[in-house]
């Protein structure tokens, strides 16, 4: 997974900040100022400084082809989408045949021409399974040694499925299938066939970008117009490329943004020749060697309007004006003063309803660690639901988590004192809202059922949070109603 870095400065003292694309929250490590990172869920603007300059640009562009001439050089940003989240899959998944022989084992037998071709690396299997076995650090200790860069920690797994089956009545019935996997994609926002560039690609560093600022990039170059908007940019990002019979989805804690990265765009000339050569401003790599003049009149200047970036403010309660606790990941913030809850919405915080749930006697134990969820009613004649609204990095138990409890509602009285240790809150109410809606969804099992729901979600009126008491044994959380074991590394 590629990491995007923002820099700026701290409004306080002017010093510098940087924060990972998401943030919520953060603290500034001149001042100690803590600050809110606003516009969550809109579509916020960035763009990448160049580090070449032209005469480098040009040097670049004319290689392998020395008696070639440098007509011009010109600096341009195009924008890009960058779409990241959490996607959650219904397909209907046909039933295949029975096989008619054992299927060759892939370690102990078979002929070769029953064996997939397979690339093993050697480094790969060995700091995967120090990750596996010893933890990431063993992991970073190894690929240190073999030479191989460190890749930061994806936040989940990257896909799972999961079949449920319903009970047959004809052999031509079909199958439904969660499917659940890390969504990350980046493509033009212009229509520019010929630039050979079809998205910004995965680094092994971090991307690191800067908030939008047109006078800045205007006095350096050339902006791109963005042809695409955002309804049509999400679905082409959330194109289950590669995926089929999908017949029912939500995406969970999606991210768009734009971000403005940087081409030298050199036209290079040869006798009676002209072409031009696009060289990315950042690696000094050439991107297009030889793409027609044309292009050119491809590159629409982007006019002044406004594009939004993210913004920075006082993390502060907005009833009694106390400094509010923070964690980055977290979207809801609580007031160690009036004890209120407050959720990111926009710009603003807002404040959410809540309770420590008490179950049993064990609530008040040491070993009692809360996790919240979110109780969602829902309209007349339809069901209230249960969401988790903690991180899990394996998205398959948010989902059971939500199929039980929304099936089984805990039973609890609300405890009152001083709040216990609770785990944040990563999803909000609206997350919650799309994968109770998924969840069901799935719980019709049938293709043609999932579809029906699909066309009558639920719509839900109000949503509360609610920290459940999990016992922990070892490394795992236990929940208090099911027995269900969750690992704890998951969570963080």
């Amino acid at each position: 997974m590629s990491q995007v870095v923002v820099s700026t400065e701290c409004p306080t003292c002017s010093g510098p900040l940087d924060f990972s694309e998401g943030t919520n929250a953060i603290r500034c490590p001149s001042c100690g100022s803590t600050l809110l990172v606003t516009g969550r869920k809109q579509v916020l603007t960035y763009w990448v400084a160049p580090k070449i300059r032209a005469d480098v640009a040009g040097a670049a562009a004319r290689t392998g082809r020395a008696q070639a001439r440098v007509a011009s050089r010109e600096l341009f940003f195009v924008p890009f989408y960058r779409l990241t989240g959490h996607d959650f899959q219904w397909q209907d998944a046909p039933p295949r045949p029975a096989p008619e022989r054992e299927a060759p084992s892939m370690l102990f037998g078979g002929g070769a021409a029953d064996r997939p071709e397979i690339d093993i690396d050697l480094g790969s299997i060995l700091s995967w399974g120090a990750d596996t076995l010893l933890g990431p650090r063993a992991g970073d200790i190894v690929r240190d040694a073999l030479g191989e860069p460190r890749t930061p920690p994806r936040p989940i797994e990257p896909i799972s499925v999961t079949t449920l089956r319903a009970p047959k009545t004809s052999e031509t019935d079909s199958t439904v299938q969660l499917l659940d996997r890390y969504v990350e994609t980046s493509f033009p926002a212009a229509n520019l066939a010929g630039l050979g560039v079809a998205s910004l690609g995965v680094r092994t560093q971090a991307l690191r970008v800067s908030l939008f600022e047109h006078e800045r990039l205007a006095s350096l170059g050339t902006m791109v117009r963005i042809q695409t908007d955002e309804v049509a940019a999400l679905r082409q990002g959330l194109a289950a490329r590669g995926f089929e019979h999908v017949i029912y989805r939500q995406v969970l804690g999606r991210i768009l943004s734009v971000i403005y990265f940087p081409f030298w765009v050199v036209e290079l000339s040869e006798g009676a020749e002209r072409w031009l050569t696009v060289v990315d401003a950042v690696a000094e790599s050439i991107v297009q060697s030889r793409a027609p003049i044309a292009l050119r009149e491809a590159l629409i200047p982007q006019p002044g309007g406004e594009l939004r970036t993210v913004g920075l403010r006082p993390l502060v309660c907005p009833n009694c004006g106390w400094a509010l606790p923070l964690d980055a990941d977290d979207v809801i913030f609580f007031c160690p003063s009036c004890s209120r809850a407050w959720q990111i919405r926009g710009v603003d915080l807002a404040e959410m309803p809540y309770e420590i749930a008490r179950v049993g006697t064990d609530t008040g134990s040491a070993a009692a660690e809360h996790l919240p969820f979110w109780r969602l009613e829902a309209a007349a004649g339809s069901e209230s639901a249960w969401v988790p609204a903690f991180r899990c990095r394996r998205l398959k138990i948010l989902h059971d988590l939500a199929t039980r409890f929304t099936a089984k509602p805990p039973v609890y009285q609300a405890a009152t004192g001083e709040r216990p240790s609770a785990r944040g809150c990563f999803y909000d109410a609206e997350d919650a809202a799309l994968l109770a809606r998924f969840a069901a969804a799935g719980r019709r099992l049938t293709p043609d059922a999932v579809k029906a729901v699909a066309d009558d979600e639920p719509a839900f009126t109000g949503a509360r949070l609610i920290w459940i008491p999990f016992k922990r044994e070892g490394q795992s959380l236990i929940d208090p109603y099911f027995g269900l074991a969750l690992q704890e590394a998951l969570l963080d």
